[in-house]
């Protein structure tokens, strides 16, 4: 892999985990496209512990309050207001850890398939224009319950496929829980957290193409920095209702990715 593929690798990462289109499919398509799609799965984690650092930064002070009040229930065993924040974060990200360790070997294989990607990124296409028929929420995340975070979760188990976002799964499935839209999609970063940690961890314990870590590492850079931006950008455009644009795109996307599975 040349630098420049590293680069542009993590630059689609970075913009394309946040923003609801998918980061995996995007990176199948482009891994596909440059010849670059040996040891696609540990090259996709890094690149996704580039975003996870944009998430920290940006959410700095958020994961800071978190932090305190793990750490004040694990001394103290003191429960302050953001405890049950950190509880429905947790119980949310069991179903992707469990549907990541149940069926691995397929989704490995997922990776491979032009074909899935396309039919997930028209998918999500679907599942961004009909979110938008939903009408605005008044829920805050200090109304969670339990109900919510295992239908996000759910949402997230799904997206564990490439082609089918995240971003775009969880944050719809928190504004049809009735949330407001920005509330959802501070529980959909917070929740890539955990998520991002646990399955980049275990591929990097696979193996990492070292032959192509400095080009890794660049792809990584590019993917934190890129990641920040395509953060705040989402951040407005779902406060504006326009989730119909990235719908189109998925689209347009999805129906690329089949036309290059059917002329191969």
């Amino acid at each position: 892999m040349a630098l420049f593929q590293g680069i542009a690798l993590g630059v689609i990462q970075g913009l394309t985990e946040f923003l609801p289109v998918s980061s995996s499919g995007h990176l199948v398509i482009a891994q596909k496209l440059m010849r670059t799609d040996q040891g696609s799965l540990a090259v996709n984690a890094l690149l996704h512990l580039g975003t996870l650092v944009a998430i920290m930064v940006y959410f700095r002070h958020e994961l800071v309050l978190l932090s305190k009040s793990i750490w004040n229930w694990l001394i103290w065993r003191r429960k302050d207001e953001k405890f049950g924040l950190v509880v429905y974060l947790a119980a949310a990200s069991i179903p992707a850890a469990l549907g990541g360790a149940l069926f691995e070997e397929y989704f490995d294989e997922a990776f491979k398939s032009t074909l899935v990607v396309g039919l997930m990124l028209l998918a999500t296409g679907s599942v961004l224009w009909l979110v938008e028929s939903q009408k605005q929420g008044i829920r805050t995340l200090d109304t969670i319950k339990l109900s919510d975070s295992v239908w996000v979760g759910l949402a997230q188990m799904a997206a564990i496929l490439p082609g089918f976002s995240r971003s775009g799964a969880t944050i719809a499935a928190g504004i049809w829980r009735g949330f407001e839209r920005t509330e959802a999609a501070r529980f959909s970063f917070l929740l890539s957290i955990p998520i991002i940690l646990g399955a980049s961890g275990v591929s990097l314990l696979r193996g990492v193409p070292t032959s192509n870590m400095p080009s890794l590492i660049a792809g990584m850079i590019a993917a934190g920095i890129s990641g920040f931006l395509a953060i705040a950008v989402l951040m407005k455009v779902i406060q504006e209702q326009r989730l119909r644009l990235f719908a189109v795109y998925c689209f347009i996307m999805g129906s690329i990715a089949i036309i290059l599975t059917l002329k191969q």
